[in-house]
C-alpha cells in the first residue's frame, strides 16, 4: 500500500533507475580505470574535434536567437501575471550562483594560466609574452561570458513559458516536448528517457562541481588551522556543506537560497574589492578594460575559430569544451532560474543572464587574474609554471598568502567557496525534486521528504567517488556526452514552444503585449 502511495506522488521508478545507472557508471570506472580513461579520451575527441565546429555554429546561433527574441515583441511577455517575486539583486544573485557553481571560484585562480601556457602561435612561432598575457585574460572573459550564459539561458525560456503562460505545474524536462511530440509520447518511453537524461546530467554536474570544490575547501581549512588534509576532512567538508544546503532546500527558494545567495554577493564583493585595492589597482583595471576590448572586437572570431591550418587543438580543447560543458549544465539551471523568475519579462531574463551574469564573472576573473599576472611579472608567484608542474591545487592558497591580512582573506575565500557549492547543490536538489514529484504545491515546491532524500543522495555521491578514487575527469567526459541528445531535444522543445508562442501572442501587437504586462505589474 505504501508503495502505491509513493508511486502516486513520485516517479519512483525513474529515480531508482537513474541512481542505478549512475552507480554502475561510477563503480565500472573504478574497477576498470584504464579502460575508463581510454573511453573518456575517445568521447572528448568525438565531442570537441569531430563535432566541435557544429557545436560552435549552434552556440553562435543560440546567442543570436536570444538577442533577437529579447528585442522582438515577444520579449515583453511577462511570466506570472504579477510583480517580480524577488528583488533584482536577490534574483540575479540566485541566478548567478546556480548557473556557475563553486567551479567559478576554482577556475578564477587557474584559467588564465592555462590559456597563457597554451596560447595560440602564428605559423608555429610563439607570440610575445605581452600578447599571451592579454589573450589569456580575454579568453577567460569569453569562456565565462555571454556565450556561456546563452547556453544556460536557452533552457530557461521553455520552462518559464510552460510553467507561467501554459500554467502547467508538471515541471519535468519531458513536459517541454509535449508541444511538439504530443502528450502521449511524453508519458511513454520517450518521456522517461528525456527525464532520465535530465537527472543524469544534473547528478553528473554534482560530481563535477563537488569534485573540484571539496578538495579545495579541505585544503584551505587544512592550511588555515594547521590540520592534515585527509579523506576524513574532505568528508567533513561535504557533510558540512550538505547541512547548509539541506536546511536551505527544505526552506524553499524564498527563505533558503535567497539568503545564502545574498550573503555570498556581499562576501564576493568584499574579497574582490580588497584584492583590487591592495593589489596593483591601475594594472588590474587596465587589464580588465583591455580584455573587454579584445573580446568585444573578436567575439565572432573567438566563437567560430576552428584553427584548421595550424591544427593546434586550442579552440577544441577550450572553446568547444566549454560550450558543451555549459550546455550540459543548462537544463537544471533553466528549471531553477525559471522557478525564481515569477513576474519577470522574457527580455529581462535574457538581458540579465547575458549581461549581469557575464559582468559578475568578468570582475571575478579580471580582478583575480590581473592580480596574479602582476605577481608573476614581479617574480613573486608564477601561476603558469605551477600549472605546468602539476601544482594546481596549491595555487589558490599560494595566492591568498601573498595578500596582506592573508588569514582574514582566506576565511572570506573559504566562506565564498562553501556558499558557492551550497547554492549549486541546493539548486540541483530542488530541480531534481521537481522532476521526480508528480505534482507541486501552489508555490511550485516539491514535497519536503523528497527534497531531503535528494539532499542525502547528493551528499553520498561525491563522498563515494572520493572514497573509491574514481577519476573525476573521466566522469566529466561521460557526463558531457549527454550534450549530444540535449541538442536534439532543444530543437524539439523550441519547435513546439515557438509555435505555441505564435499562437498565444502572434496576433497581438507589441503595444498590446506591453499594455498587458503593465496591467500585470500593478496587480
Amino acid at each position: 500500500m505504501e508503495k502505491k502511495r509513493l508511486s502516486e506522488k513520485y516517479e519512483v521508478g525513474l529515480m531508482i533507475a537513474s541512481l542505478i545507472v549512475v552507480a554502475i557508471m561510477v563503480v565500472g570506472l573504478t574497477l576498470f580505470p584504464e579502460q575508463g580513461v581510454a573511453i573518456s579520451h575517445k568521447i572528448m575527441n568525438l565531442l570537441t574535434h569531430t563535432f566541435g565546429s557544429t557545436m560552435q555554429l549552434i552556440a553562435f546561433g543560440i546567442f543570436i536567437f536570444l538577442v533577437v527574441l529579447a528585442l522582438s515583441k515577444y520579449g515583453n511577455i511577462r511570466f506570472g501575471n504579477t510583480k517580480p517575486e524577488y528583488s533584482t539583486m536577490s534574483w540575479v544573485a540566485m541566478m548567478f550562483f546556480c548557473g556557475n557553481g563553486a567551479g567559478t571560484v576554482y577556475w578564477a585562480f587557474l584559467e588564465w594560466g592555462y590559456h597563457f601556457n597554451a596560447a595560440p602561435q602564428i605559423n608555429g612561432v610563439p607570440i610575445s609574452e605581452a600578447y599571451n598575457y592579454e589573450q589569456s585574460l580575454a579568453y577567460c572573459f569569453y569562456d565565462w561570458g555571454p556565450i556561456a550564459w546563452a547556453m544556460l539561458c536557452v533552457f530557461v525560456i521553455p520552462f518559464a513559458y510552460h510553467y507561467y503562460i501554459k500554467k502547467d505545474n508538471e515541471l519535468r524536462f519531458s513536459q517541454l516536448c509535449k508541444y511538439t511530440v504530443g502528450e502521449k509520447r511524453v508519458k511513454g518511453i520517450f518521456g522517461k528517457f528525456v527525464d532520465f537524461l535530465f537527472i543524469f546530467s544534473a547528478i553528473g554536474s554534482v560530481a563535477i562541481t563537488a569534485g573540484t570544490s571539496g578538495s579545495t575547501i579541505a585544503a584551505t581549512i587544512s592550511d588555515l588551522i594547521g590540520i592534515p588534509n585527509s579523506f576524513g576532512l574532505t568528508v567533513g567538508v561535504l557533510l558540512g556543506v550538505t547541512i547548509i544546503y539541506t536546511l536551505t532546500s527544505m526552506s524553499g527558494a524564498a527563505k533558503g537560497m535567497k539568503k545564502i545567495s545574498d550573503a555570498n554577493v556581499y562576501a564576493c564583493c568584499a574579497l574582490l574589492l580588497f584584492i583590487f585595492i591592495v593589489g596593483p589597482t591601475s594594472f588590474i583595471w587596465d587589464s580588465i578594460v583591455n580584455a573587454l576590448g579584445l573580446v568585444t572586437s573578436n567575439f565572432v572570431r573567438m566563437t567560430l575559430w576552428t584553427d584548421p591550418v595550424a591544427a593546434t587543438g586550442y579552440p577544441q580543447s577550450w572553446t568547444v569544451f566549454y560550450l558543451i560543458y555549459w550546455f550540459v549544465f543548462g537544463p537544471f539551471t533553466g528549471l531553477f532560474v525559471a522557478k525564481i523568475s515569477r513576474g519577470r519579462k522574457l527580455k529581462e531574463i535574457i538581458a540579465n543572464m547575458l549581461v549581469s551574469g557575464s559582468a559578475g564573472l568578468i570582475f571575478f576573473f579580471g580582478i583575480m587574474g590581473g592580480y596574479q599576472m602582476d605577481l608573476r611579472m614581479q617574480g613573486i608567484l608564477d601561476i603558469p609554471y605551477m600549472l605546468a608542474n602539476g601544482l594546481s591545487e596549491n595555487i589558490a592558497l599560494a595566492t591568498m598568502h601573498t595578500l596582506p591580512f592573508s588569514k582574514v582573506a582566506m576565511c572570506v575565500y573559504l566562506f565564498v567557496i562553501v556558499l558557492f557549492l551550497a547554492t549549486t547543490m541546493d539548486a540541483i536538489s530542488q530541480t531534481l525534486s521537481t522532476t521526480i514529484a508528480k505534482k507541486l504545491d501552489e508555490k511550485g515546491e516539491a514535497p519536503k521528504p523528497l527534497k531531503f532524500a535528494w539532499c542525502l543522495i547528493l551528499c553520498a555521491l561525491p563522498i563515494a567517488i572520493y572514497f573509491i578514487g574514481t577519476d573525476i575527469d573521466t566522469i566529466k567526459s561521460i557526463v558531457l556526452l549527454s550534450g549530444f541528445p540535449l541538442v536534439i531535444l532543444l530543437g524539439i522543445m523550441y519547435f513546439g514552444l515557438l509555435r505555441e508562442m505564435k499562437k498565444d501572442f502572434g496576433h497581438k501587437t507589441k503595444e498590446e503585449i506591453v499594455r498587458e504586462s503593465a496591467v500585470s505589474e500593478e496587480t
